[in-house]
Protein backbone atom coordinates (compact mmCIF):
# COMPACT_ATOMS: atom_id res chain seq x y z
CA UNK A 1 0.00 0.00 0.00
CA UNK A 2 2.64 2.20 0.68
CA UNK A 3 4.69 1.85 -2.54
CA UNK A 4 0.95 2.41 -4.32
CA UNK A 5 0.67 5.87 -2.07
CA UNK A 6 4.32 6.56 -3.17
CA UNK A 7 3.90 5.87 -6.72
CA UNK A 8 0.50 8.37 -6.76
CA UNK A 9 2.53 11.40 -5.24
CA UNK A 10 5.64 10.97 -7.39
CA UNK A 11 2.67 10.73 -10.25
CA UNK A 12 0.74 14.26 -9.12
CA UNK A 13 4.17 15.99 -8.33
CA UNK A 14 5.38 15.44 -12.11
CA UNK A 15 2.20 16.61 -13.24
CA UNK A 16 2.97 19.42 -11.40
CA UNK A 17 6.17 20.18 -12.46
CA UNK A 18 5.04 19.65 -16.47
CA UNK A 19 5.39 22.85 -18.29
CA UNK A 20 2.29 23.98 -19.94
CA UNK A 21 1.89 25.94 -22.96
CA UNK A 22 -0.75 29.27 -22.88
CA UNK A 23 -0.47 29.73 -26.63
CA UNK A 24 -2.88 28.10 -28.56
CA UNK A 25 -2.43 26.60 -32.41
CA UNK A 26 1.41 27.51 -31.09
CA UNK A 27 2.82 25.12 -33.82
CA UNK A 28 0.52 26.90 -36.28
CA UNK A 29 -0.41 22.89 -37.79
CA UNK A 30 -4.64 24.85 -37.92
CA UNK A 31 -3.75 27.57 -39.76
CA UNK A 32 -3.83 30.98 -38.53
CA UNK A 33 -6.33 29.64 -36.00
CA UNK A 34 -6.05 31.91 -32.67
CA UNK A 35 -3.65 34.45 -34.38
CA UNK A 36 -4.49 37.70 -36.07
CA UNK A 37 -2.22 40.19 -37.67
CA UNK A 38 -0.30 39.13 -40.67
CA UNK A 39 0.12 36.20 -40.70
CA UNK A 40 -0.67 34.03 -43.60
CA UNK A 41 -0.71 30.28 -44.02
CA UNK A 42 1.20 28.45 -46.47
CA UNK A 43 -1.73 27.43 -48.59
CA UNK A 44 -2.22 31.13 -48.98
CA UNK A 45 1.03 31.61 -49.99
CA UNK A 46 1.78 29.21 -52.70
CA UNK A 47 2.44 29.80 -56.09
CA UNK A 48 -1.19 29.64 -58.01
CA UNK A 49 -0.10 28.22 -61.31
CA UNK A 50 3.12 27.67 -63.27
CA UNK A 51 3.43 31.43 -63.88
CA UNK A 52 3.18 32.75 -60.89
CA UNK A 53 6.48 33.92 -59.60
CA UNK A 54 5.77 34.33 -56.09
CA UNK A 55 8.13 32.92 -53.41
CA UNK A 56 7.80 29.27 -52.60
CA UNK A 57 7.98 29.48 -48.53
CA UNK A 58 7.06 25.54 -47.86
CA UNK A 59 4.61 23.69 -46.41
CA UNK A 60 4.46 24.37 -42.81
CA UNK A 61 4.30 27.29 -40.27
CA UNK A 62 3.10 30.93 -39.98
CA UNK A 63 4.54 33.24 -42.84
CA UNK A 64 4.68 36.80 -42.16
CA UNK A 65 5.48 39.05 -45.72
CA UNK A 66 7.13 42.27 -44.69
CA UNK A 67 6.01 45.20 -46.00
CA UNK A 68 8.12 47.57 -47.56
CA UNK A 69 7.48 50.78 -45.45
CA UNK A 70 5.36 49.83 -42.24
CA UNK A 71 5.99 46.98 -39.21
CA UNK A 72 4.06 44.02 -39.40
CA UNK A 73 3.19 41.70 -36.58
CA UNK A 74 0.81 38.63 -35.25
CA UNK A 75 -0.77 38.73 -32.00
CA UNK A 76 -2.90 36.17 -30.00
CA UNK A 77 -4.45 36.96 -26.62
CA UNK A 78 -4.31 34.39 -23.59
CA UNK A 79 -4.55 33.61 -19.81
CA UNK A 80 -2.27 32.22 -17.53
CA UNK A 81 -2.42 31.23 -13.61
CA UNK A 82 1.21 31.56 -13.75
CA UNK A 83 3.45 34.78 -13.09
CA UNK A 84 6.08 33.57 -15.20
CA UNK A 85 6.85 31.88 -18.47
CA UNK A 86 9.49 31.07 -20.93
CA UNK A 87 8.96 32.51 -24.66
CA UNK A 88 9.98 29.96 -26.98
CA UNK A 89 10.04 31.20 -30.89
CA UNK A 90 11.10 28.82 -33.65
CA UNK A 91 11.54 30.43 -36.89
CA UNK A 92 13.32 30.55 -40.35
CA UNK A 93 14.07 33.81 -42.46
CA UNK A 94 12.80 33.30 -46.62
CA UNK A 95 15.68 33.65 -48.94
CA UNK A 96 16.45 37.47 -49.85
CA UNK A 97 15.06 38.72 -46.59
CA UNK A 98 16.45 41.82 -45.59
CA UNK A 99 15.30 44.30 -42.53
CA UNK A 100 15.35 47.94 -43.40
CA UNK A 101 18.35 49.91 -42.37
CA UNK A 102 17.18 52.98 -41.41
CA UNK A 103 17.08 54.06 -37.55
CA UNK A 104 13.60 55.78 -37.43
CA UNK A 105 11.99 52.29 -38.97
CA UNK A 106 13.44 51.40 -35.29
CA UNK A 107 11.95 54.20 -33.12
CA UNK A 108 9.08 53.71 -31.13
CA UNK A 109 7.57 50.09 -31.87
CA UNK A 110 4.40 50.50 -30.38
CA UNK A 111 3.34 53.46 -32.09
CA UNK A 112 4.15 51.69 -35.72
CA UNK A 113 2.03 49.29 -34.89
CA UNK A 114 -1.00 50.97 -33.45
CA UNK A 115 -0.51 49.89 -30.01
CA UNK A 116 -0.18 53.28 -28.08
CA UNK A 117 -1.13 52.52 -24.83
CA UNK A 118 2.13 50.82 -24.46
CA UNK A 119 3.71 53.72 -24.55
CA UNK A 120 6.99 53.92 -26.52
CA UNK A 121 10.21 51.99 -26.80
CA UNK A 122 12.73 51.34 -29.46
CA UNK A 123 13.35 48.62 -31.40
CA UNK A 124 17.28 47.91 -32.79
CA UNK A 125 18.19 47.65 -36.76
CA UNK A 126 18.16 43.96 -37.69
CA UNK A 127 15.98 42.78 -34.96
CA UNK A 128 12.00 42.20 -34.59
CA UNK A 129 10.49 42.46 -31.14
CA UNK A 130 8.78 40.05 -29.01
CA UNK A 131 5.88 41.93 -27.01
CA UNK A 132 4.14 39.81 -23.55
CA UNK A 133 1.73 42.94 -22.30
CA UNK A 134 -0.40 42.96 -19.81
CA UNK A 135 -2.39 46.16 -20.19
CA UNK A 136 -4.81 46.08 -17.29
CA UNK A 137 -1.72 45.55 -15.06
CA UNK A 138 0.32 47.84 -16.55
CA UNK A 139 3.12 45.44 -17.47
CA UNK A 140 4.96 45.36 -20.77
CA UNK A 141 7.97 43.21 -21.17
CA UNK A 142 9.85 43.14 -25.00
CA UNK A 143 12.96 41.97 -25.99
CA UNK A 144 14.58 42.05 -29.29
CA UNK A 145 15.08 39.12 -31.52
CA UNK A 146 18.23 39.08 -33.60
CA UNK A 147 18.09 36.93 -36.37
CA UNK A 148 20.73 35.76 -38.71
CA UNK A 149 19.04 37.52 -41.79
CA UNK A 150 21.31 35.24 -44.54
CA UNK A 151 20.76 31.81 -42.97
CA UNK A 152 17.95 30.03 -44.18
CA UNK A 153 17.79 26.93 -41.67
CA UNK A 154 15.87 27.15 -38.12
CA UNK A 155 16.72 29.80 -35.71
CA UNK A 156 15.30 29.93 -32.10
CA UNK A 157 15.16 32.32 -29.27
CA UNK A 158 14.09 31.72 -25.55
CA UNK A 159 13.38 34.58 -22.96
CA UNK A 160 11.87 34.66 -19.83
CA UNK A 161 8.82 36.35 -19.09
CA UNK A 162 8.22 36.92 -15.13
CA UNK A 163 6.25 39.38 -13.41
CA UNK A 164 3.00 38.40 -15.01
CA UNK A 165 -0.62 39.15 -12.96
CA UNK A 166 -1.91 35.50 -12.77
CA UNK A 167 -5.64 35.06 -14.68
CA UNK A 168 -5.67 38.56 -16.10
CA UNK A 169 -6.16 38.89 -19.89
CA UNK A 170 -2.21 39.08 -21.78
CA UNK A 171 -1.27 39.64 -25.24
CA UNK A 172 1.50 38.44 -27.08
CA UNK A 173 3.02 40.09 -30.35
CA UNK A 174 5.19 39.35 -32.75
CA UNK A 175 6.60 42.60 -34.71
CA UNK A 176 8.79 42.82 -37.61
CA UNK A 177 10.24 46.34 -39.49
CA UNK A 178 9.67 47.12 -42.85
CA UNK A 179 11.58 45.10 -45.34
CA UNK A 180 11.42 42.61 -47.98
CA UNK A 181 11.01 39.02 -48.16
CA UNK A 182 8.87 36.82 -45.13
CA UNK A 183 9.82 35.51 -41.91
CA UNK A 184 8.50 31.84 -41.71
CA UNK A 185 7.46 31.50 -37.87
CA UNK A 186 7.37 27.55 -37.16
CA UNK A 187 6.38 27.33 -32.75
CA UNK A 188 5.56 30.09 -31.02
CA UNK A 189 5.01 28.88 -27.06
CA UNK A 190 4.84 30.67 -23.24
CA UNK A 191 5.60 27.47 -21.52
CA UNK A 192 4.64 27.93 -17.81
CA UNK A 193 5.79 25.97 -15.02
Amino acid sequence: MKKLSLAFLLLASLQLIHADDVVKNSDFTDGANYWHGDGRTPADMKPQDSLDTAPNYGDVGLIVPLKAHAWTKIVQEFKTRSSAATLNITYMIAPKTTFSQKDEDYQNVPHSIEFDAWGPFDGKRNNFVAIVTDVINYRLFNDNVAPKLNSTGKQTYSAMVDSMVPDDEKTLCLTFPPGTGAVILLHVSLDTQ
